[in-house]
């Protein structure tokens, strides 16, 4: 009984344990954006352009949409490259610079709440300090002051922050990082201005709208009025949702907990199904002394109080044991919860009543549904046929005719446990099945470990080229490929070669398709370290159109040949502005991650984009590593970040850690799940048994025989319910990374 309740308890438990996720993700989501005054929306010039400070404000302070406007911040973000020191050795890493305004101990929006440390004051404008982010500090180890080299300076930081755009990394090229692997330093506005050159100017924008306000209204309002204010600038208006840290959150937090559902459900499902078998067989096993009640006249709802009884018993230890395994459950994701929302400055777990009571009433209800069934079957047939036990009882014996046509050695001996478990089909498929839902949850979550590998190891072959040590240098600001920033970068010690290229934020759409952002690359005319693999279609150094990557031609519902809408930053002057053209897709490239698309040298002159780089390929000198060249390069103003080709890939690779937290609890419980199984199945098949075994020691057969006919039998059990878990497992995965990845 005691094992039959924790297999209940463990399906329970994590039902209701898996069950709280996605709230207490929303809910620390919610406190952590309302506590640190997210923006309601957002104007961001386009790259490469800035205006004078209090330009942005007093646009809005002219217009009147400043009714509806509750408070402002101006800010500065420029790409920069940060080297700090880990463990004695120095680390370049890129990084973006946000300059605030801290004159009045702000910012009003987007505020950043100290992790350690303190945050930025007035006099650190004076004195020159900045702030770290924190998921980057912890994840170096970094102490909470210290002193970090930015734009080629040592400048002391005095506190690690949190602010709502970085509670996720989605700093780089695919939208994608790993805390460590970029730094944002937020520094007084006037810092920032002085560290990047750009003394006295602002790009970006952040506001707070008042609670009555209609923010698609106010939004409409600002583009007329940025409109008019600089009729030559590119100017995008976002909202508060389309913050990448917002939406990834927030739509994390619910398809994790789709795919969180459907383990909890398998395994549920499985402990069920086994419970099903298991209280049947323990009821069946009673049915000499129902049948002996029956015909000495005993009312048949008073013999079925009894086995009612025992499974209320069982239904009663598993709700005490589920609640049990549910806490432990919840304590484990409560802390892999924290641990992954140290860049947060929330997190709330609170109690879900809601999921408990549906959990403890699916187990309860569960337990007793098994234990009427067998029941209600046991009492309903006549007393001679109660009184039958053992084969004869059974009968469901037509698989037991169809094997006689087959012919096994040894005798009829080494057919008993599949005859046997033909002859009680109904028990074996309950058996298989319960164990097939618990083995398609593991299939599931180490075919899900084992797809995230795949597609970075594919991923990492399509950008690495045919050395390891590519590296590239981005720049902070477009500029020409003969320019002084550029040479200094060429000439630098442990530069072997380097190729200019340009690469810019854009949107690909169609209009059947939702548009997808892409990392633009125009090549250069003659690709000598590095060009894309094409899958099909065509492209080399003179072929008009786009090379999009097999994954985003497909969510675009494009194939070589076909047209979209690029939308692309292009040079106005001395700032940049938004264009729109229509394009061909040349063809496709491999890697799995879709972001990155790629034009040709002869295609970007018609877009507007040649004669500018802000990337440099780069081959080291022999003997140098990108790391190395990395910290030659981080002092030079011009360079922003310096990284190998894979470092997309290799942040992907050690993020997988963090997923693997989750999906180790579903594991080991589905394991304890099938050892419970096999050990009651085991068990009470010794106990229904007990006479067959000992007449056939009486006919002088060795012990050993009704072992091995046991094992026999659970090992074919095995192998049906290990095909129907692959099975299963198979089908789920494949919608797991073709449909949720």
């Amino acid at each position: 009984m005691g094992a039959i309740a924790l297999l209940m308890a463990l399906g329970t438990g994590l039902y209701t344990g898996l069950g709280s996720l996605e709230a207490w993700r929303v809910a620390s989501n919610d406190a952590s954006f309302s506590a640190l005054a997210v923006h309601d929306l957002r104007v961001e010039l386009a790259e490469g352009s800035t205006v004078p400070a209090g330009a942005l404000a007093n646009a809005i302070a002219n217009d009147p949409v400043a009714e509806d406007v509750e408070s402002t911040e101006e800010r500065l973000l420029i790409p920069t490259q940060v080297e700090v020191l880990e463990d004695g050795d120095p680390v370049a890493v890129p990084g973006r610079i946000v300059g605030i305004d801290v004159t009045a101990n702000g910012p009003e929006v987007d505020r950043v709440a100290a992790a350690e440390g303190r945050t930025l004051t007035p006099a650190d404008g004076q004195q020159t300090a900045v702030m770290l982010e924190a998921g980057f500090a912890d994840a170096l180890g970094l102490a909470a002051r210290g002193t970090v080299r930015i734009a080629g300076e040592q400048i002391p930081y005095v506190g690690t922050g949190r602010s709502p755009e970085q509670f996720v990394l989605t700093e780089g090229e695919v939208g994608f990082g790993l805390p460590g692997s970029f730094s944002v330093v937020y520094a007084p506005l006037s810092v920032a201005q002085e560290l990047t050159n750009r003394p006295d100017q602002v790009n970006d924008l952040v506001l707070r709208i008042r609670p009555n306000a209609d923010r698609e209204r106010v939004a409409e309002q600002l583009r007329g009025a940025f409109a008019a204010a600089f009729p030559d600038l590119g100017v995008r208006i976002t909202t508060t949702e389309d913050i990448d840290a917002h939406r990834i959150l927030y739509q994390d937090a619910e398809g994790d907990q789709r795919l969180m559902d459907i383990y909890a459900f398998l395994v549920l499902a499985g402990a069920g199904l086994a419970a099903l078998n298991l209280i049947s067989r323990v009821v069946e096993s009673q049915r000499r002394e129902i049948g002996i009640s029956m015909a000495m006249g005993v009312p048949r709802a008073q013999i079925a109080i009894r086995p009612l009884l025992f499974g209320l018993e069982i239904a009663l230890l598993g709700l005490v044991l589920g609640i049990a395994t549910g806490l432990v459950v919840e304590a484990l994701l409560r802390d892999v919860l924290v641990d992954f929302s140290v860049t947060m400055p929330v997190v709330a777990t609170p109690f879900q009543p809601s999921v408990w009571i549906q959990g403890v009433l699916i187990g309860l209800g569960v337990v007793l549904l098994a234990t009427v069934i067998p029941v209600w079957r046991a009492v309903r047939v006549p007393p001679i046929e109660a009184i039958r036990v053992g084969a004869r009882a059974e009968r469901a014996a037509g698989g037991v005719r169809m094997l006689r046509r087959l012919r096994l050695p040894g005798g009829s001996l080494p057919q008993m446990p599949v005859r046997s478990l033909l002859r009680a089909p109904r028990r074996t498929a309950l058996s298989a099945l319960g164990l097939g839902a618990v083995i398609a949850v593991v299939v599931t979550m180490l075919g899900t470990f084992d797809a995230f590998v795949d597609i970075i190891d594919r991923s990492e072959d399509a950008t690495s080229g045919p050395t390891s040590d590519r590296t590239l240098a981005t720049l902070d600001r477009p500029t020409g490929p003969d320019s002084p920033e550029v040479r200094s970068v060429v000439a630098a010690p442990g530069v072997a070669e380097a190729e200019p290229w340009l690469r810019v934020p854009a949107v690909a759409r169609t209009e059947a398709d939702a548009p997808n952002d892409i990392v633009l690359g125009a090549l250069p005319a003659e690709p000598r370290l590095w060009q894309p693999e094409v899958t099909s279609g065509s492209f080399d150094p003179a072929t008009p159109g786009v090379l999009l990557s097999e994954a985003a031609a497909d969510d675009l519902g494009v194939e070589a040949g076909d047209s979209l809408m690029l939308s692309y930053p292009t040079p106005s002057g001395a700032q940049f502005e938004l264009a729109e053209t229509e394009l061909t897709v040349a063809g496709t490239h491999p890697d799995p991650l879709r972001a990155f698309a790629y034009v040709s040298a002869s295609q970007a002159d018609e877009l507007g984009l040649s004669g500018l780089t802000n990337v440099l390929n780069l081959s080291p000198e022999a003997g140098v590593s990108p790391q190395a060249l990395a910290r030659t390069l981080a002092p030079l103003d011009a360079v922003a970040s310096v990284e190998p080709a894979s470092a997309t890939s290799d942040a992907l690779r050690e993020g997988i850690e963090q997923f693997t937290a989750i999906l180790v609890i579903p594991v080991v419980i589905g394991i304890l799940l099938a050892v419970l199984m096999a050990f009651n199945s085991t068990t009470i098949n010794a106990d229904e048994r007990t006479r067959e075994n000992a007449t056939m020691r009486a006919f002088g057969l060795p012990s050993g025989v009704p072992v091995g006919l046991s094992m026999g039998e659970s090992f074919v059990i095995g192998v049906l319910g290990t095909a129907i878990g692959i099975g299963i497992g198979r089908l789920l995965l494949g919608w797991i990374v073709n449909v949720q990845f």
